[in-house]
């Protein structure tokens, strides 16, 4: 089946040659072409659809222009996808089904995007899951696609990572690493994120069917590192920011039976992006007074902050809103305030390798030819460490008391009997 697909892509070679190329100009990028294939599926509802989820939710409040989508993003991650095919030397076939994959990476994330993914990590799904179901369920996208004469199932191979090109949308160089970075160090203003993307799509090759990076490349992967871990402490784990996310997150808490996701057909998840869920939270009389407080960036205060070294600890937080909703309780009743007033955040920054299968392997080229080599690196292995913070907020009268209260219960946390894991 693959061979007619590719003699039929082949057929079709002159008639790409002589289609008209749509330039779509990239403050990042520079200018990104777009054949008629490409247009179709940018075109679809479900494509259209991330211009309406932005990338970084709310972080507008803290830097005023990072109103950039999941859109742009995607439109990024193209391009990087070709650059990486062109490096790789990949046949016109893969080539198209890697630059799809890279377009589609995101085409199921949920309005706001990783803040309420929350909603759907509880359901035991999460936005990559999403996208897959869109992608084999909605007839308007698959059509776009199978039209270019790439097959779905090859695109699904590729971002579940099944294939040996996998690493190049998911892994520890990835275009979606490499644009977010850069295109969020744009448009807040923020420097951290500089990186130089194509010595490290130059650097990299794929061998035995494994992704790997040339130890010339060291330097810039430590480049990359470095600014991902920046990125992730000032622009995506800023307090202000978080305080934002935290308190719409608290809206949406309160009519989340509206908004189960999980559930949803792919019609209608697809008909919601940020704008839907916060005209539904600002008409809501449980949540319009939240809308109201961001509306005029009346937002939480720190008052307690501290770096939880027990990797396990934290993440069962983040995983379970009841448990952190019982230590707000707890903090609450010690400072003697309502829990209303009491947010807990803990932001986690996941290491660089993200698991055994993703982690940087290195080559070497000789004479002799290419080998895998080990590689140590300092850098490398700090930054690769699980970071995890831990943030109380509360409203600005009752910062003293809460300060004392989450000091002394941190000071026996998670030895404390008071939360049950």
């Amino acid at each position: 089946m693959k061979d007619g697909v590719t003699k039929s892509l082949k057929r079709q070679t002159s008639f790409v040659t002589t289609m008209k190329i749509k330039l779509v100009k990239d403050p990042v990028w520079g200018y990104i072409e777009l054949d008629d294939y490409d247009r179709r599926i940018v075109d679809t509802t479900s494509f259209q659809r991330l211009r309406r989820i932005m990338q970084l939710p709310l972080v507008y409040l803290v830097y005023p222009c990072a109103r950039h989508t999941r859109f742009d993003h995607s439109l990024g991650c193209f391009y990087l996808a070709g650059e990486y095919a062109k490096h790789l030397a990949l046949d016109e076939y893969w080539t198209r089904a890697l630059k799809y994959a890279a377009l589609l990476h995101d085409i199921g994330h949920t309005p706001y995007s990783h803040l309420l993914e929350a909603l759907l990590i509880e359901k035991g799904i999460n936005h990559e899951a999403m996208g897959v179901k869109i992608l084999n369920e909605d007839s308007e996208l698959a059509s776009a696609i199978e039209t270019s004469g790439v097959r779905v199932k090859d695109i699904v191979d590729i971002l579940e990572k099944r294939r040996p090109e996998s690493a190049i949308i998911s892994g520890p160089t990835d275009v979606d690493k490499l644009d977010f970075l850069i295109r969020d160090s744009y448009f807040t203003g923020a420097t951290y994120g500089i990186v130089d993307a194509k010595r490290i799509i130059m650097m990299t090759k794929i061998i035995d069917g494994k992704t790997m990076i040339s130890v010339r490349g060291l330097g810039v992967l430590e480049e990359l590192a470095l600014a991902r871990l920046q990125s992730f402490m000032n622009i995506y784990f800023h307090h202000a920011a978080r305080a934002a996310q935290s308190l719409f997150l608290r809206g949406v808490r309160l009519i989340e039976h509206s908004l189960d996701f999980s559930s949803m057909s792919v019609e209608e998840y697809i008909s919601q992006d940020d704008y839907t869920v916060w005209c539904m939270m600002k008409a809501n009389e449980k949540s319009k007074e939240i809308i109201k407080r961001i509306e005029s960036r009346i937002l939480p205060k720190r008052a307690f902050e501290d770096r939880i070294s027990r990797e396990k600890v934290s993440l069962t937080i983040l995983s379970k809103p009841h448990i952190k909703r019982s230590i707000e309780e707890e903090i609450a009743s010690m400072a003697g305030i309502g829990a209303e007033y009491v947010w807990v955040d803990t932001p986690y920054v996941p290491p660089l390798p993200l698991s055994d299968s993703q982690e940087v392997t290195f080559y070497e080229e000789s004479a002799e030819g290419i080998r895998e080599v080990s590689v140590e690196s300092f850098l490398l292995k700090s930054v690769s460490e699980v970071y995890n913070i831990i943030r109380v907020y509360t409203e600005s009268e009752y910062r003293e008391r809460v300060y004392k209260a989450a000091k002394e219960y941190f000071e026996s946390f998670p030895k404390s009997t008071r939360i049950s894991f």
